[in-house]
Formats: structure tokens, C-alpha cells, sequence
């Protein structure tokens, strides 16, 4: 199964789950079995972009788990946690490494990453990893919805784009 139809069938679950007019502190953080599925989705996405087997697919399933975690370290930065300036630069390093690979991607039609661009993306697993583990309040769930949303936003741009 896709990683982005993995998370996003998580989600749906999770929101079926539970009222949405229910106070924050009632509702409920990430499973550990969901905690275990995030933590192997995002060094799985690694691993394909390093063994030469990732795809188009891959590359936004990637991009949409990046976005999922630099939205629930807002989030949870909103809501008191505290964070080192190297959790959050490892994040925004990944980010910002987006348009150069989907870009080769283009050009390419391959999926992989430079040295620089590996070093980036396990820096960054490591901090989704702690991120995970701070999970509250449905924080995870309203950072991949968020997250969904956004990437659908991009696609149609590309689309646009492409289509012009």
C-alpha cells in the first residue's frame, strides 16, 4: 500500500474516531501501533529514494510526511513544547530541499538524493521520530489533514502549470 493512502486511511480513521467538538485535552493522541507506522513510513520513503526504487509517488509521499511534521512542530510549539534550534533547522533544511529534488526529479524522471540531501532527510527523521513521540491532543492527526490539503493545493498548481 502507497504511504500516502497508508497515512491518509490512519487519519480518516482517527477522525471517524472522535467528535470534533470535543476540548483538546479529551482527545486522543497517537496510537503506539500509528507512533510504530510513522516512525517506519518515513525511513521507508528514505530508504527507496537511497536504493534507487522511489517514484513519482514517493517523492510527494516524502514531501506531504515532511509537511505533516514541520506542521505538528508548529503545532505543538504552539501549545507550550519547546524545541532546539537544530530540531527546527533540521525541518526547515528539509523543506527547503524540496524544489531542488522535485525539479531533478523533472528533468530526471529519478527520485534520489544528493550527499548533502541524504544527510538533510536522516537529520530530519530523526527529529519526526521525537515528534511523534510528543504527539497530544490529536496534534498528528490536524498536522496530516493540514498536510493533505496543502500537497492537493500544490498538485493542482503543478497541474496548471503543466497544463499552460
Amino acid at each position: 500500500m502507497r504511504t500516502a493512502q497508508h497515512l491518509q486511511s490512519m487519519v480518516i480513521q482517527a477522525a471517524m474516531a472522535q467528535p470534533k467538538d470535543l476540548p483538546k485535552f479529551w482527545r486522543a493522541s497517537t496510537t503506539p501501533h500509528q507512533k510504530l507506522d510513522a516512525r517506519l513510513i518515513h525511513w521507508d520513503l528514505i530508504n527507496r529514494f537511497t536504493s534507487g526504487t522511489a517514484d513519482g509517488a514517493d517523492l510527494w509521499d516524502w514531501m506531504e510526511t515532511g509537511f505533516t511534521y514541520s506542521q505538528l512542530m508548529r503545532l505543538l510549539a504552539e501549545d507550550g513544547t519547546e524545541f532546539t534550534p537544530e530540531a527546527m533547522a533540521a525541518i526547515a533544511d528539509q523543506l527547503n530541499t524540496y524544489e531542488a529534488i522535485a525539479l531533478r526529479h523533472a528533468r530526471t524522471g529519478r527520485v534520489g538524493f544528493n550527499a548533502t540531501e541524504l544527510l538533510t532527510a536522516r537529520a530530519a527523521a530523526s527529529v519526526f521520530d521525537s515528534l511523534i513521540e510528543l504527539d497530544r491532543y490529536g496534534l498528528a492527526e490536524k498536522a496530516a489533514i493540514w498536510s493533505t490539503e496543502q500537497m492537493e493545493h500544490v498538485r493542482r498548481k503543478i497541474l496548471a502549470s503543466t497544463a499552460a
